[in-house]
């Protein structure tokens, strides 16, 4: 099954690459922003999907293939691949159906093995499209309308929450998921959900032009849902409580002529029970809760208008000390785009991730004779190439120290590519 998934991928990859384009008239293009690179669909000017995208379909698919090999492990070394395909539509309601609002449903399916999970031990996944049942599974089901004048958006469903919640840009330039996704301590420390594992949730956000925003909603709690074999279940059965994100930020100037930058500072609370981390056998909590504090800034540019320059960002998160794996957790990088000329959707970007374990739980590791452990550390350089507009390619090379936070871990180089194609 999960070879046969590997091989329809790249066989989608190939055809799609052979596939006639038929002819349509060019839209005028839009200003590029400068924190994310936008895909240009290898579909985008075929006959079928103008025709859906009159009627209010945008569909959407995509291939992620991770490959990498490590330097030294607990476990040994070798070579990991680990694949990622998702498929659904953006629905525009209006257009659709005849009322206001989007739509959309995604599909996703996860197959292959992983450099942390097969030979170093360590917490951040040195391939990001990995985990999380590794199976077919039901990603999205959401519907959301935006109201007074498009300040009031107003959206539920199915959905991860991370959709919402804790994103940044830049962040997404790296092979990693302690960079690429959302801040490693809130999900290994509550309920937090990252894609592609849904969640029944409402969210209410006001965003006012001036680029100030906050949002707030809440969700179910169902850790079974990110198992294997759980791709499907959207029952409650095994729910263990309730997650509500607060988040507040602003963002300014995402076009090539400013220095843009986006800021937020968010709080959550998960009402599920969980035990002591530093004693199991006290009563459990009644909740675990934390904050997190995210910030990019664009710092240099070699002209006036142009989406090339440095952008530099930091990320901080802090878990609750009764119940937190991770009390804490930094993240610091940068991306330079464009750093060659005529290349100006390539992008250089270095990263640094530290997980803090509890002091608690490495206490209670001490005082029963079990291996202690104190923090991880990681780092990545990479090279993202625009192969073409629907196709990136992004060689890396990563460090990580003290494995799992184990000092009795080797610490690891690892190597990895990544392609990803928007088809």
């Amino acid at each position: 099954m999960k070879r046969t998934s590997f091989v329809v991928s790249l066989g989608l990859m190939a055809s799609a690459a052979v596939l006639p384009a038929w002819a349509a008239e060019p839209e005028v293009p839009k200003p590029k922003a400068v924190d994310t690179i936008a895909q240009t669909p290898l579909s985008a000017d075929w006959a079928a999907r103008i025709w859906l995208q009159d009627r209010g379909v945008t569909p959407s698919a995509r291939i992620v293939i991770a490959t990498g090999v490590n330097s030294d492990g607990y476990k040994g070394s070798g070579w990991s691949t680990a694949e990622h395909v998702d498929f659904g539509a953006m629905i525009d309601t209006g257009k659709a159906f005849g009322f206001d609002g989007t739509m959309r449903v995604v599909f996703s399916d996860r197959f292959g093995n992983a450099v942390n999970d097969r030979s170093t031990g360590s917490y951040v996944q040195n391939q990001a499209f990995y985990g999380q049942g590794q199976n077919l599974r039901f990603n999205e089901l959401s519907y959301e309308r935006w109201l007074l004048d498009k300040r009031l958006s107003l959206k539920g469903g199915f959905y991860s929450m991370g959709n919402d919640f804790g994103g940044l840009p830049y962040t997404c330039n790296f092979n990693n998921n302690g960079q690429c996704g959302h801040p490693l301590g809130p999900i290994y420390s509550s309920g937090w959900l990252d894609n592609p594992t849904g969640q029944w949730g409402l969210r209410v956000k006001w965003a006012d032009p001036s680029g100030w925003y906050a949002q707030t909603g809440i969700y179910d709690v169902v850790p079974m849902r990110k198992q294997a074999g759980s791709g499907f279940r959207v029952s409650d059965r095994g729910k263990t409580g309730l997650f509500l994100p607060v988040e507040v930020g602003y963002s300014h100037g995402n076009t090539g002529e400013h220095y843009g930058g986006t800021y937020k500072v968010g709080y959550y609370l998960d009402t599920s029970n969980a035990d002591d981390i530093g004693n199991p056998a006290a009563p459990r909590a009644s909740h675990r809760s934390g904050w997190y504090i995210q910030l990019a800034q664009r710092v240099l540019k070699p002209e006036g208008d142009t989406v090339r320059g440095l952008s530099v960002f930091g990320v901080a998160t802090r878990a609750d000390a009764k119940t937190g794996l991770m009390r804490y957790s930094w993240e610091a990088g940068l991306s330079w785009r464009g750093v060659v000329a005529s290349r100006e959707d390539d992008v250089l970007s270095l990263a640094w991730t530290r997980l803090d374990i509890s002091d608690r739980l490495a206490q209670y590791q001490r005082i029963t004779g079990k291996d202690v452990q104190s923090n991880e550390q990681f780092v990545e350089l990479n090279y993202g190439v625009q192969v073409t507009p629907w196709l990136i390619l992004r060689p890396a090379v990563q460090y990580v120290a003290r494995p799992g936070a184990y000092e009795s871990r080797p610490d690891s180089w690892v190597f990895t590519l990544q392609a990803q194609a928007t088809l």
